[in-house]
């Protein structure tokens, strides 16, 4: 079963733990829990096996013990006086050595070699082959013998009674003869060792030596007299140390080869252990060391360094996980060098974009300059023209002012004057056309200047990115048409006003003329029209003076609009700076446009002029990211100047609403 998000269900109490711990901790709690069950089953197999061979080294004791008690027993029953200091036990003493002593004392005997073999495990034999063994030493001989005892004591009782006693007894060594040879055999059959037979033929004597005083019981069952078991207890006394022999030999090979396997589990558990150590070191090592590799190598991949560091490179997993970041190291290499080459390439589209669009600008200003030159000449060379005429009304009036003191000797030159003053006049009206005609011109030049303005909004809008600088351009020099248009119309207002004074001039010397006649009547009306022309020609005058002025003005527009630039407001804030392989960096803003910044150079950040960037402006809950390239720097390198570089219409749009609202909260600030 699994949680929602893919998790055993069984593992969801050990997850955590294994979260808490790192790759090589987890190995080395994996590798201890691992050895701790095999240290456990290898103490354990090794106390049972100790058991084993502390029960057989129980065993071996035991038959030690019941050796000199089966050789005391044989004497005792053969009439011999057996040795008993070195049996440790409470006994029936020998007396006189009666049959009936000899059986008590063999009786004894025989229960203490029971005893002996109950508390030495003998009787517990684990294995057939000494079990048997063991089974005819402790249990069978004695039974012969103690059989072969009582067949040596006097019969009692009834003659029907003694026959049927030692029929019994005759029967008794059969079967004790029959069980030794039983054991015997069973021993050989079920033993690796290969004389046991040949060790074990004394024993197989006994047997025979019990049959034959069987047999000599049987022959004479209504004898009075004990049997004579001699011949039997010397075989017997014959059998003990062979029997003894294998016994122990038996023992002592299943004692060295309990040890033998202790031993070999045991060196090879220490082994095994050893090994699985020296293994889980190895494992623990070097999992760890390479895991430290892969997040070394991945951290420094993941913060855009891509300098070869050593991998895993091992035939596992990690190893894989090693070959896979390399291959992914080179290929991001590869890509950031492609990202490069390609941002090198825009850059320098850029840069070329911005030189074409800066040429464009500056024949697009000289073609400019020079139309407004040539209008600006026209009408400068007009008005001077203008100015002279002017100059020559004003001497015309000084004459007409000369003659009338000598009205009466001079009336035919007064008429003659004001028929040259009448001329000038004329004159004077062509000059004004002609002005006029000049100012229509530069009304219709300001047309086309507007219409190319217009025509060069529209290419600068289809040139996209590379045009916006000239959009700035098309937009002032719309503006300067705008104003030569003003002006022109102040210069045909100005014509206008000398066209009406010059009409009013005319009307005034024909007047003059045809008053000539009461020259006497008429001079102070001639002096106050000579002192109103003057007045009329210095207002004149100094109007054409104004409009020469403001003509040659226009000649310095062009100059004017070549240093305008974008409106500067000091900013308050900050910008982060980032460049292609390098981490963004938050600088102060010194002021902003729409056209660029410029902004204060903190420690640990160089920049060279014409090196390409990019910026995050934040203000409020604005933000706007966009390209710039770094104009200039100041002359300790503390400052950049950079002029962005604007791509499409949508970015030019986001980039004036922002500067708007930084120069709003100036202004409310």
């Amino acid at each position: 079963m699994e949680t929602s998000d893919g998790r055993p269900v069984l593992l969801l109490p050990m997850l955590p733990v294994c979260g808490r711990l790192r790759t090589g901790m987890r190995l080395l709690v994996l590798v201890i829990l691992l050895l701790i069950p095999g240290a456990v089953a290898t103490t354990m197999y090794t106390l049972t096996r100790q058991d084993q061979i502390a029960f057989s080294a129980a065993e071996r004791d035991g038959a030690d013990a019941v050796r000199p008690m089966l050789l005391a027993m044989a004497v005792t029953v053969g009439g011999g006086t057996p040795d008993l200091q070195t049996i440790d036990a409470q006994l029936p003493a020998l007396g006189q050595g009666t049959p009936q002593q000899r059986l008590a004392l063999a009786t004894a005997l025989a229960d203490l070699i029971t005893e002996t073999a109950n508390t030495s495990n003998l009787i517990l034999d684990p294995d057939l082959d000494s079990f048997y063994v063991m089974d005819a030493q402790v249990v069978q001989v004695p039974r012969v013998l103690l059989a072969a005892a009582a067949a040596a004591t006097k019969p009692q009782g009834s003659p029907q009674e003694r026959v049927a006693g030692r029929a019994v007894l005759a029967g008794d060594l059969v079967a004790d003869a029959e069980s030794l040879t039983s054991d015997l055999g069973t021993a050989v059959e079920n033993t690796a060792a290969e004389d046991v037979g040949e060790q074990l033929e004394p024993v197989a004597r006994v047997a025979a030596a019990a049959g034959t005083l069987a047999k000599t019981i049987t022959a004479d069952l209504s004898s009075e007299t004990g049997a004579d078991p001699k011949a039997l207890t010397a075989t017997v006394e014959q059998a003990v140390a062979p029997l003894h022999a294998v016994l122990t030999d038996l023992l002592d090979t299943r004692i060295d080869a309990l040890r033998t396997q202790r031993t070999i589990v045991l060196a090879v558990s220490l082994g095994g252990f050893l090994i699985a150590g020296w293994f889980a070191a190895a494992a623990v090592y070097k999992t760890t060391h390479d895991v430290r590799r892969t997040v070394r190598a991945v951290t420094a991949i993941a913060e855009g360094d891509l300098t070869a560091r050593p991998l895993p490179e091992g035939r596992d997993e990690l190893g894989d996980i090693g070959r896979a970041l390399d291959r992914a190291r080179d290929r991001l290499y590869r890509q950031d060098e492609e990202l490069t080459s390609a941002q090198r390439a825009r850059e320098q589209q850029l840069r070329a974009g911005f030189l074409h669009q800066r040429q464009v600008e500056a024949q697009f200003r000289q073609r400019t300059q020079t139309v407004i030159d040539e209008s600006t000449g026209v009408i400068a060379h007009d008005m001077r023209a203008i100015t002279e005429q002017v100059g020559h009304v004003r001497d015309a009036a000084d004459v007409i002012d000369t003659s009338i003191a000598t009205t009466d000797a001079a009336t035919t030159a007064v008429i003659g004057q004001a028929r040259q003053a009448e001329q000038v006049i004329h004159s004077l009206e062509q000059s004004l056309r002609r002005v006029a005609a000049t100012a229509n011109l530069v009304t219709g030049i300001a047309g086309q200047t507007r219409l190319l303005a217009l025509n060069a909004t529209i290419e600068a809008a289809r040139a996209g990115e590379l045009g916006e600088g000239f959009t700035v351009v098309a937009d002032e020099v719309k503006q300067l048409a705008t104003n030569t248009a003003r002006s022109t119309e102040q210069i045909t207002e100005t014509i206008a006003n000398l066209e009406r004074d010059t009409a009013e001039m005319a009307r005034t010397i024909t007047t003059m003329i045809e008053g000539i006649a009461s020259v006497g009547d008429a001079t102070d009306s001639l002096r106050a029209v000579a002192a109103d022309q003057d007045t009329l020609v210095g207002r004149l005058s100094q109007q054409m003076s104004d409009t020469l002025g403001r003509v040659e003005d226009m000649s310095t527009l062009a100059e004017r609009l070549e240093r305008r630039q974008h409106e500067r407001t000091t900013a308050q804030s900050t910008a982060r700076v980032s460049r292609p392989g390098r981490g963004a960096v938050t600088v102060p803003i010194v002021n902003l446009s729409v056209g660029g910044l410029r902004c204060a150079l903190p420690d640990g950040l160089s920049l060279s002029p014409g090196d390409t960037v990019t910026l995050d402006l934040e203000h409020g809950a604005r933000h706007v990211t966009i390209h710039a390239v770094v104009a200039n720097l100041s002359p300790d390198s503390r400052e950049a100047g950079l002029q962005f570089l604007i791509k499409d219409e949508q970015t030019a749009d986001e980039l004036t609403t922002f500067v708007d609202t930084v120069l709003a909260a100036v202004n409310l600030g």
